[in-house]
């Protein structure tokens, strides 16, 4: 959606993901449809520093500068308490956490030579997730999620804390129920469970496609400047306003 949005706005725009097919034909998708460009940068799961400092390299050898930074790749892991394996919190916090501040050290250099000042600085946003928010669901059966999601948006302001007088900003996107590949079998794989998922938000639907462009649009342009380390809840009052179960269903 994000990199949609992005060329959908004439950016040129780099993705990167383990499946070389995939990227290839999402940047071909996109590149048919403009007016924007998307190269497709493929590498390998970013879950060490090695693999980071490696698509950055890839990235420096093609561009001189970086204007936006989206760290967006994460995983999950459910499991009842009871048997919740240790290996899950290993796998999760370093996706989910530590690579957020790998790549965002190793695009350093070049978001701090595509800033233009405090004015019209480098951007830097990383997708977390409305779990992170200082709140917990009953139903939830994905701890080492939460917990990096939170994680992430700790660092993003760690990051944004560091990065103040270099003209680059920070900020994390705490999104709700987003129609996606990790998210389909959890929230949209029956007419239910959909219902059920609509229900869970106070304004009767889940997050869409415009929803998530519009806040990436914003988090990348000078309309943003001013506005660092901070999570935005993309959730459709989901964090914020109780009795949601009540609410009747509205149509996307």
């Amino acid at each position: 959606m994000i990199a949609k949005g992005l060329v959908a706005n004439g950016a040129r725009v780099y993705i990167s993901a383990r499946k070389a097919e995939v990227c290839d034909r999402v940047a071909k998708q996109l590149n048919n449809m403009g007016p924007g460009t998307c190269v497709s940068l493929p590498g390998d799961e970013l879950n060490t520093d090695q693999a980071c400092r490696a698509l950055a390299a890839r990235l420096a050898e093609r561009e001189g500068e970086l204007h936006v930074l989206v760290n967006n790749a994460g995983a999950t892991w459910g499991s009842s308490f009871e048997e919740f394996p240790d290996s899950a919190w290993g796998k999760v916090m370093s996706l989910n956490v530590a690579s957020v501040f790998n790549l965002t050290r190793a695009c350093y250099p070049l978001l701090k030579k595509g800033s233009r000042g405090s004015l019209d600085p480098s951007h830097v946003i990383t997708v977390g997730s409305m779990v992170g928010h200082p709140t917990a669901d009953v139903f939830d059966n994905a701890p080492s999620y939460a917990a990096s999601k939170a994680a992430a948006a700790q660092v993003t302001r760690w990051l944004a804390s560091k990065f103040c007088r270099d003209g680059i900003v920070a900020n994390c996107i705490q999104p709700a129920a987003f129609p996606s590949k990790m998210t389909f079998d959890y929230f949209f794989k029956d007419e239910r469970t959909t219902e059920m998922v609509k229900n869970t938000h106070p304004v009767g639907r889940y997050g869409g496609e415009a929803d998530m462009v519009g806040l990436a649009i914003f988090l990348s342009s000078r309309a943003s400047a001013f506005v660092t380390g901070e999570t935005i809840c993309l959730d459709g009052g989901r964090c914020h306003i109780t009795g949601a179960t009540a609410l009747p269903p509205a149509s996307l």
